[in-house]
């Protein structure tokens, strides 16, 4: 009965059933008056979820069409967990298949790409990142069999636009000033998310760095990473990469050395 209930209750406020609605209030719900009142704290409530969790994308395109989309977005993929923190992944997804935003600005989906993994790196689980003194005892010969695991925080975005540039904007310049998006040809740029400690890290990687981390979230050895990350930047440096990724705390501390 209850699982009923609560199916109709979410039919007919954030899918705007009103069949769903009216049964409600002639359950009590006096000419649908209060059902009305939750309705609007729903969308209210998620829209400020929403804001938290994409802040440059509200700063971006203002607080009253962030909210047109917000709801749009309640609608279309209502909440499927009780956490609130987890509400928003699939909004990055709405947003490049809503045709009026993307028509003006085309790199929001990337950009909320990465406002979401900031989220999810925020609230990630805790882990001990890699740091040199854990590889102190490795053979030099067996450092190209090294498996290097992320941290747990670690997201990788690529995008053909300049979302790092993007990212943490506060507003866009007046559209006297610049009517149009960023150029894409040219802008590509590659972002690396992590929060090894208390403070996300939001990175702007290179191609080859890009393709390093990457190939070692998919498993391979280090040594096989560097030949991947070679192939995509003629001018990468594995020494330089792999320091500032150990000072950052990219890497899980779990080490497993490939002896095959």
């Amino acid at each position: 009965m209850l699982p009923d209930l609560q199916a109709a209750f979410r039919a007919g406020t954030i899918g705007r059933d009103a069949a769903a609605a009216a049964a409600l209030s002639a359950g009590g719900m006096q000419n649908g008056h209060r059902f009305g009142i939750y309705r609007n704290n729903i969308f209210k409530s998620l829209t400020g979820v929403l804001e938290a969790a994409f802040p440059t994308i509200r700063n971006l395109v203002g607080g009253e069409n962030f909210a047109v989309l917000a709801h749009r977005f309640v609608a279309a993929y209502p909440p499927r967990q009780p956490q609130l923190y987890a509400y928003g992944g699939d909004f990055a997804a709405f947003l490049a298949g809503f045709a009026p935003a993307v028509g003006e600005l085309p790199f929001l989906p990337d950009l909320a790409r990465v406002e979401w993994a900031v989220n999810e790196a925020y609230f990630e689980a805790d882990a001990e990142p890699l740091a040199a003194g854990h590889l102190a005892g490795l053979a030099p010969e067996g450092y190209a069999g090294l498996r290097l695991g992320l941290h747990p925080t670690v997201r990788l975005v690529a995008s053909d636009w300049p979302v790092w540039d993007l990212w943490g904007l506060e507003a866009l310049p007046e559209p006297s000033q610049n009517p149009r998006p960023p150029e894409k040809q040219g802008g590509a740029q590659r972002v690396l998310v992590r929060r090894p400690e208390n403070k996300v890290d939001v990175v702007m990687l290179t191609p080859g760095d890009f393709a390093f981390v990457g190939a070692l979230a998919g498993g391979d050895t280090l040594g096989a990473a560097a030949t991947a990350a070679a192939g995509a930047e003629a001018e990468f440096d594995l020494s330089a990469c792999l320091a500032g990724h150990l000072s950052g705390g990219t890497f899980h501390s779990r080490v497993i050395v490939d002896t095959s």
